[in-house]
């Protein structure tokens, strides 16, 4: 199996690791009182930030689901990428179809669990490079911080999901067709992750380290025929036997939310708060963001916080970075599809130039000029 290059990130600054920490302070040089001191943040290098987490008190990894490469930066505005690791080898992708669509990542200790969407493409067709659940290593010595892969990467998570007795009643079959058997056009593209396909955007811990919880964009499941559509969690029980030793995927009793109809695009567990906080959106496109927290009893439901930036234009909510020590939430948005306007044909990739002279952000030529943007939000205990 192919492995990252081990390469190094040299920092001026010691990073501190935040595992363990507990209560709510003052991570950013404010007091309590005060508002962030930027509220909308910008950086550069890539477009469709779909995961993140938090190395420490200044730097953070974030994965694009466009390509399969995480990239660690700063925590401040207008920031590029410091350093950036490739995972195409360690993931064994389909050279024809390398993305794996990295949708969800979370941190146990020092080590990042990270989860793709394990969807069809947009036409519903069967893409075997995004059915991963992987992890990665932080190592620290002195002020020197690199990111290992760790174990191998798990090829068969869904696979299981459908089999595994305790998911039955939720019919994954259905929207998966793994079965191999023959599908017509049209129920083919009704597959898709966006309409009727199964789609995993969010992975999360639990404080006791026993459990990770699968979020899902995609399906929406129905106690009744006339009941709301709820979102999907699925525990996984046994994460580190299943990278570390190929091991079974073990689940738990599956959990429904009802969000209004919309799916889990991100959610983390915030040991400040002692609470967890989920980001639902719609399945499809529509613009429909809202944050919830949940106290982690599986018998309650998700109690509705607030919109996400219904005053902020065409901001695409898709992760969540929580902070051991600070009250507030890092919401990173997908702006992949946002439109830059260019000056010549150049700047964007052939066939993607828009009518207007605008080319959609994720097909910009340059990578210095993606960008993706990031809200601070601040909840009370």
């Amino acid at each position: 199996m192919g492995k990252i290059k081990n390469v190094q990130m040299n920092y001026s600054l010691l990073l501190i690791l935040m595992a363990g920490l507990v209560g709510c302070q003052n991570l950013f040089g404010r007091t309590e009182s005060e508002e962030p001191k930027s509220r909308l943040l910008v950086f550069y290098g890539t477009s469709d930030a779909s995961t993140a987490v938090a190395l420490g008190q200044d730097f953070f990894v974030a994965a694009d689901d466009e390509n399969n490469v995480l990239r660690v930066y700063p925590f401040h505005d207008r920031a590029f990428p410091v350093q950036d690791y490739d995972l195409n080898l360690f993931l064994q992708v389909d050279n024809k179809f390398p993305e794996a669509d990295i949708e969800g990542a979370t941190r146990v200790g020092s080590r990042i669990y990270w989860i793709t969407s394990h969807g069809r493409n947009q036409d519903g067709k069967l893409r075997p490079s995004r059915y991963r659940f992987f992890a990665t290593e932080i190592k620290q010595e002195g002020d020197t911080i690199t990111l290992q892969p760790v174990g191998s990467p798990c090829t068969t998570l869904v696979q299981a999901m459908v089999e595994a007795e305790g998911l039955l009643s939720l019919k994954l079959k259905q929207v998966t067709r793994l079965d191999g058997g023959n599908i017509s056009k049209k129920k083919l593209q009704k597959l898709a992750p966006k309409k009727e396909g199964l789609n995993i955007e969010a992975l999360c811990f639990a404080p006791d380290k026993k459990v990770l919880y699968i979020g899902f964009r995609n399906p929406q499941i129905q106690n009744d025929p006339s009941g709301p559509d709820n979102a999907l969690v699925v525990p996984l029980r046994n994460f580190e036997q299943v990278i570390d030793q190929q091991g079974q995927p073990e689940f738990g009793e599956p959990i429904l939310w009802d969000l209004a109809g919309r799916g889990i695009r991100s959610m983390e567990y915030s040991p400040c708060h002692r609470a967890y906080f989920i980001v639902a959106g719609p399945h499809d496109e529509e613009p429909n963001f809202s944050l919830y927290r949940w106290n982690g009893q599986a018998d309650s439901q998700p109690v509705l916080l607030q919109p996400i930036a219904a005053e902020t234009d065409n901001f695409t909510p898709e992760a969540l970075i929580v902070f051991n020590e600070s009250p507030e939430l890092l919401v990173l948005s997908d702006d992949g599809s946002l439109e830059v306007e260019v000056e010549n044909a150049t700047e964007c990739q052939k066939g993607e130039l828009l009518k207007n002279n605008h080319c959609l952000n994720k097909y910009l030529t340059n990578p210095s000029k993606k960008s993706f943007r990031a809200m601070y939000i601040k909840i009370d205990k």
